[in-house]
């Protein structure tokens, strides 16, 4: 009973946590579209039902139950190590997803397999305590199943990459095995078995742990630098005089670009926000990247607390080679809070700010609505001071501006970006005064502009405003109304967003 227990615990252990790997592999491979979740959940879900239906075959046949365990689990081993790497090879094929789907599919069913044999092992033939005997097996499966994902993703995932992830659970299934066959040979043999197989997994996995993800990563140039952690991945590329590019989660997270002269990152929208207020006290940063916005934000002049918060404490190792982005941390005007950003503003109803900015990430990635959504710019309300200002780039979403115009009297954008404010901020970028507030800005000790920067500044300044009734001109001609973003309808996600067929939404 107790080893039918173990194994049924097992096999749900390792087949849930073989899970939560493959969804944080593929959605990465899949620029963290959130179709990628479900694409997952229902091929695993597909392949856990075609194993059960090959284990009750076992079940009904005459083999040696033990043996058979040991021989499938073996083999499920083996699959879990070279998976990953067959779906690597294939990410930038056009048949990526029926790759990704037959491979989830069959290391769902290997592991579902067993989980039929160790009901029939573990189940008792006198019939006053078959109940008993099956709930066991039952309760250990879903144990096993319930630890998996938060053993994986909470502790394995933090202390490992995701290639090393996967090599820790085939290992894990190859010792099931080992122990399956136990009943077959001699103690020794398993013992040998179980040195070298240590010997092995230590060598694999201090080899170039981050190789999977290098491979599956987008091809932006020549890779510098990969951090996996368990609130994702982040990449950084060499980029030249434009400055280096920061990739999370696979896609466009921004330049360490601090020159508005090149300008590479169009800077100039976060420049020309000291001109829109006096006064710029205290200002929150809502999603800190590789802090390129932060720094420049320590150059506004009458800054007195920057407050950021930010999701994935990756960037913060990500900014070590970056020294000027890193050196803003050292600021004791910054204050830096790892957290959601919804969730520190519910935390923090009493902070107010003249100045919200936030960088938001492409609206067509998992999650975005929790930042483009009604609900959570009425909270970013509830934390301006009178007059205050909240920007946040839109990429490009028409229903973003549409929302933030529902939510503030006045809401224009500013290339990409909404500008939202209850005051008519558009004035305030006309003027002599405005070219002198971008000229006085410095930058560690120096000038953030060169000399006679007038005509750029300008330039800068006299970026036309579009307003929502522009919008909604364009768009209807199109066929379509834009639509406020909430909790509820996750438009930008799903209605509006990419495919798993799209090739590289960052380029439609």
């Amino acid at each position: 009973m107790f080893a039918a227990c173990l194994l049924s615990f097992a096999t749900g252990f390792l087949s849930l946590s073989l899970e939560i790997l493959w969804i944080r592999l593929f959605s990465f491979a899949n620029y963290s579209l959130p179709q990628s979740f479900a694409f997952v959940l229902v091929f695993y879900l597909i392949g856990i039902v075609c194993g059960a239906g090959f284990g009750k075959r076992f079940c009904e046949g005459d083999y040696h139950l033990w043996k058979v365990s040991g021989i499938v689990l073996l083999l499920s081993s083996l699959f879990d190590l070279s998976s990953p790497w067959l779906y690597a090879f294939n990410a930038f094929m056009p048949l990526q997803l029926v790759c990704g789907a037959a491979l989830i599919l069959t290391s769902a069913a290997f592991k579902a397999m067993v989980f039929p044999i160790a009901h029939h092992l573990g189940t008792s033939s006198i019939s006053t305590q078959i109940g008993r005997s099956l709930s066991r097996v039952y309760v250990s499966n879903i144990l096993g199943a319930t630890l998996g994902p938060m053993v994986t993703g909470f502790f394995f995932l933090s202390v490992f990459s995701v290639q090393q992830c996967f090599i820790l659970c085939a290992a894990f299934t190859c010792l099931l095995s080992l122990y399956c066959f136990s009943a077959l040979v001699k103690s020794y043999f398993l013992i040998e078995s179980s040195i070298i197989l240590f010997v092995l997994v230590t060598i694999l996995m201090l080899y170039n742990p981050h190789q999977l993800i290098t491979n599956i990563a987008q091809q932006e140039g020549s890779l510098r630098h990969v951090i996996e952690n368990e609130y994702g991945i982040v990449t950084t590329y060499y980029g030249g005089q434009d400055g280096d590019i920061i990739f999370g989660g696979n896609v466009y997270d921004g330049r360490t670009n601090l020159d508005p002269v090149i300008n590479s990152n169009h800077i100039n929208r976060l420049l020309i926000l000291p001109a829109l207020k006096e006064n710029l006290d205290h200002v929150l940063i809502i999603g800190m990247s590789i802090g390129t916005w932060l720094k420049i934000v320590t150059s506004f002049p009458t800054v007195k607390t920057i407050d950021v918060v930010e999701i994935n404490p990756g960037y913060i190792s990500a900014m070590q080679d970056y020294p000027r982005q890193a050196s803003a941390l050292s600021d004791p005007r910054v204050h830096l809070y790892i957290d959601d950003g919804r969730r520190w503003l519910k935390a923090h109803p009493e902070n107010q700010y003249d100045l919200i900015i936030m960088n938001t990430t492409y609206y067509w990635r998992a999650y975005t609505s929790n930042l483009l959504a009604r609900e959570f710019l009425q909270l970013v309300k509830t934390h301006l001071r009178p007059e205050g200002i909240f920007t946040y780039n839109t990429t490009n979403s028409p229903d973003a501006l549409k929302t933030a115009a529902d939510v503030f009297q006045h809401a224009y954008l500013y290339e990409n970006f909404a500008v939202a404010a209850d005051i008519d901020w558009r004035k305030k970028l006309q003027g002599l005064n405005a070219i002198k507030i971008l000229s006085s800005l410095h930058l560690d000790g120096k000038p953030l502009f060169p000399p006679h920067s007038e005509k750029l500044i300008s330039s800068f300044l006299n970026e036309p405003i579009i307003t929502l009734s522009q919008l909604q001109t364009q768009y209807a001609a199109l066929g379509r109304e834009l639509e406020v973003i909430t909790d509820q309808n996750l438009i930008t996600e799903y209605k509006y967003g990419k495919g798993l067929t799209t090739a590289n939404p960052m380029l439609d």
